[in-house]
Parts: structure tokens; C-alpha cells; sequence
């Protein structure tokens, strides 16, 4: 065992010098008039000149590619003008001025500046950033911006769609990733952006309800309220994982692990109302005070809701009536209950007990809406679309358009802080013909029918 051993120990010393004197320095020359920790060699393995810097005591080496001295003193130059640039600015001495991450970086800084600015919202420069550390920067970080070209992208995508991502995700990665190469093209490191490789996106919208379908909930939602509902997780006789919604106080059998106690609240209730009546997001209830909202009370009435930006869009929401009488109906229960004080404005309108966490506040009643929608047996559309909290916000929106005389589109996506494309790719997708027949057959009094800017005939439309 010992001679085995001295043996093993032999031949890897002997590799190792052997090693050593292929990677040793043959030749050496410092570059005149810069550092002495910056020089060209050669060495055994190679055929090419290397260039050498001392960075805050690490060595940084790179090749030449070039067998030619002076061509390789040119290169050192460049090379020391990357890694003293990359020094000033924070990146890494490893990595090239021109490299993707490189660029990222100087990039992100422009972000920031634009979030300080108020262009940008802090969940879209996070998420952003969540992206880029997740999967973008591992796999373009260290190439140069030159070298990333439509298969490389595509060999990305390939990587992508095998993490069981949507596409419209995929699609968000690709679109980060095209914004460093613009901002690439636009420093002049790359003369354009590559072509990227196209991404289908099927559209998918969350269900909406019918007149039917809400008053149902508007009616179990008050039958809920003040219970606590019990979510219990169980296996049936089949091995599959099934959940138990049961009233704690009741006498029903109660299956398996309880996950959560969810208390049913009056505030789903109004809730229901309130958003089929305004327009908001779920989001926005996380934000929603007091004092985002004027009670307005002239030919119209209607709430004014002046909420804070959401997705680009900052103009005042204008809401049907009904949503006033919601408002003053919720504001005058939690001041019964001493939720609020006389001075609420900073108060928040939906669940204002959890004034410090309003994640919380959110999350507590998207866990009442599954106990609604288990209940009503309304959480998926005919259609098998997914109701969510969301789809009170599409169901506001499709009864504008059925149910508006005249509607004008693009003030309803300007009402609802969306766009007229994004009404047509999503709320208004459940839309037919039939829906709005009687505008479709409606008819004015009288019409004239034009030929360019000739007069044809005036018609009576009684006789057509």
C-alpha cells in the first residue's frame, strides 16, 4: 500500500510539473510608458501572445490571438483601457466593456433613474431585476453584445421553453433581453439589434358574469358573512388531494389537515359591488383611502377614485352610481365597528384593520373569494375560463359595452386605465353580435348615403 502510494504521489508531481512548464513564461515584455503590472508574454501551450494585469492584487490574463508582438502591445493598451474603465464603474474585471452584462449594468443604472423620476413603478424595475439574476444574465451575461446574434437568442428561447413558462412570460424575457441590445445599438457597440425569433401569444382572459351569476354571489357573499370557514386538504378513496370548505362551527365531519381559518367579512360583500361598479383593479385595493376618493354629486354621481399610478396610467376614475351608495354603505359599517376614526382620510377603504401589511389585506380577501366561488360553484366560466377576483373588473367592463348606449371605446380604456387594444384582446373578447343586437339593428330617423362628397338619395329608414 505504502509503494502504491508513493507511487500516485510521483506522477502527480510530475504532472503538475509538467503542467508548469507548458503555462510558464518563455518571453515577457512590459508595455512602455503603463504599469509594470501590465506586460505581454508567451508561454509553451501556446502559439499566441498573452496580455497580463494585476487587479486589486488578482491576476487578469487574456489571449492576443495574435503571434505578432507589436499587434499584441496594441491589444494589451485596449485591454488595459477595459479593465481601468470597468474599475471606475463597478464591473468586473473579468468581463469586457462591451460585454451583455456590462451593458446591463450601465442599462440598469438608467432604470433607476427612471423609477427615481416616477416614469417607472418599483414593482417593474423589481421584477425587471428578478429576471435579469434569474435567467437572463446566466446565460448572455459574459458574451459580448457583438457576438449575440438570432440563434444565439434562439438557443435562449429553446432554454426558456423548457421551464413550463407561458408564453406571454417568455415573451416578457425576450423583451427584457432585446432592451439591453437596444441600449447596446444606441451606445454604437452593436450597429442594430439582432432579429429575435417570434413568440405566438394566445390571449387568454378570465371569465366575466352574467347578471344571473352576480346576483348569486351578492347573495351568498351575505349569507358568508361572519363565518369562519375552515380549509381543509385531504386524499379520498382514489389517492387524489381533494379541499374541504367547512363552517368551523358546524357539526359536519371535518376531513384531513387544516390549512387556514378564513373569516368571511362584510367587505367581500361590498367589494362584489363596488369593483363591477368602477372599473378597479384588485390591485388597486391594496392603495385605495379615503382620501382617494370625492363623493361627486351634480347632474351625475359618481365617485372620482384619484388612485395612485397603476401600469402607466395616473387619470381619475369616474364610477356608475351604484358605487357611491357601495362607498358610503362600507364607510359608515367600519365606522360602527371602530375600524376607522371621524378622520379616516388616511384611512384604507377595504379591510382598513390591516392597515400595516395590505398585502395582507389582499391576500385575506382573495382567501374569501375561493370560499365564494367554492360555494356558488362559479370559479370557472362555461367557457372554462378562471374567475378571480379579476374578473369582477372584466365583468364592469363587458356590461359597459352590452348594456352603454353610445359607448365610446376609447374613453372607457381611458376610464379604465387600459387600453383601447388591450379592451379588445381581453374584456371584450366574450363579445358577439348577438350581445348588442338592438344596436346592431338600430336604425336613425333619417340618413343620407354618400358617393365621395356626392349626395346619392336620402331614404326614410321607416321603409327599410
Amino acid at each position: 500500500m505504502a509503494t502504491a502510494s508513493k507511487r500516485s504521489v510521483t506522477k502527480t508531481s510530475a504532472s503538475a510539473k509538467k503542467f508548469s512548464q507548458r503555462t510558464r513564461a518563455t518571453e515577457k515584455h512590459y508595455i512602455p510608458s503603463y504599469p509594470t503590472k501590465l506586460f505581454i508574454y508567451k508561454q509553451a501551450a501556446s502559439k499566441y501572445w498573452w496580455v497580463r494585469y494585476f487587479v486589486n492584487g488578482n491576476a487578469v490574463r487574456k489571449t492576443t490571438k495574435t503571434e505578432s508582438k507589436r499587434e499584441a502591445i496594441a491589444f494589451a493598451k485596449s485591454f488595459y483601457d477595459t479593465v481601468t474603465y470597468n474599475q471606475r464603474h463597478g464591473i468586473s474585471a473579468t468581463l469586457s466593456a462591451t460585454s451583455f452584462a456590462a451593458c446591463l449594468k450601465e442599462m440598469l443604472k438608467a432604470e433607476k433613474a427612471k423609477l427615481d423620476r416616477g416614469e417607472i413603478s418599483k414593482i417593474t424595475f423589481d421584477n425587471s431585476n428578478y429576471r435579469y439574476e434569474k435567467s437572463i444574465t446566466p446565460f448572455f451575461g459574459k458574451m459580448e453584445v457583438k457576438d449575440i446574434d438570432y440563434m444565439c437568442i434562439d438557443r435562449y428561447l429553446n432554454q426558456l421553453s423548457t421551464l413550463s413558462l407561458s408564453a406571454s412570460t417568455i415573451t416578457a424575457y425576450l423583451g427584457l433581453t432585446r432592451k439591453v441590445l437596444a441600449y447596446a445599438a444606441r451606445r454604437r457597440l452593436i450597429p442594430s439589434v439582432p432579429e429575435f425569433p417570434s413568440v405566438k401569444l394566445n390571449d387568454k382572459p378570465r371569465g366575466w358574469f352574467t347578471w344571473s351569476e352576480y346576483s348569486k354571489l351578492w347573495r351568498n357573499a351575505g349569507r358568508l358573512v361572519g363565518k369562519k370557514i375552515q380549509v381543509r386538504k385531504y386524499y379520498d378513496d382514489l389517492g387524489e388531494k381533494q379541499t374541504q370548505y367547512v363552517d368551523a362551527n358546524s357539526a359536519e365531519f371535518k376531513f384531513g389537515e387544516l390549512l387556514r381559518n378564513v373569516d368571511m367579512t362584510e367587505d367581500l360583500r361590498r367589494l362584489i359591488v363596488f369593483m363591477v361598479n368602477s372599473y378597479i383593479r384588485p390591485t388597486d385595493i391594496k392603495f385605495m383611502q379615503h382620501k382617494h376618493v370625492d363623493v361627486v354629486r351634480n347632474r351625475n354621481v359618481f365617485l372620482r377614485l384619484r388612485l395612485p399610478p397603476t401600469k402607466g396610467h395616473s387619470d381619475p376614475i369616474t364610477t356608475m352610481p351604484k358605487a357611491v351608495d357601495t362607498y358610503n354603505t362600507l364607510l359608515q359599517y367600519h365606522l360602527a365597528q371602530g375600524l376607522i376614526g371621524a378622520e379616516h382620510s388616511e384611512d384604507y377603504v377595504f379591510l382598513p384593520q390591516y392597515k400595516n401589511n395590505r398585502d395582507y389585506a389582499l391576500k385575506q380577501l382573495q382567501r374569501q373569494w375561493e370560499v365564494l366561488m367554492h360555494e356558488t360553484g362559479l370559479a370557472t366560466s362555461p367557457a372554462g375560463e378562471e374567475r378571480t377576483l379579476y374578473s369582477l373588473r372584466h365583468t364592469c367592463i363587458m356590461w359597459r359595452l352590452m348594456l352603454g348606449e353610445g359607448v365610446n371605446t376609447l374613453a372607457l380604456a381611458r376610464n379604465a386605465r387600459t387600453g383601447v387594444d388591450m379592451i379588445d384582446r381581453f374584456y371584450a373578447k366574450p363579445l358577439s353580435g348577438e350581445m348588442n343586437i338592438e344596436m346592431l339593428q338600430s336604425r336613425r330617423r333619417k340618413r343620407t348615403i354618400y358617393d365621395g362628397d356626392v349626395d346619392i338619395f336620402k331614404v326614410d329608414s321607416s321603409v327599410t
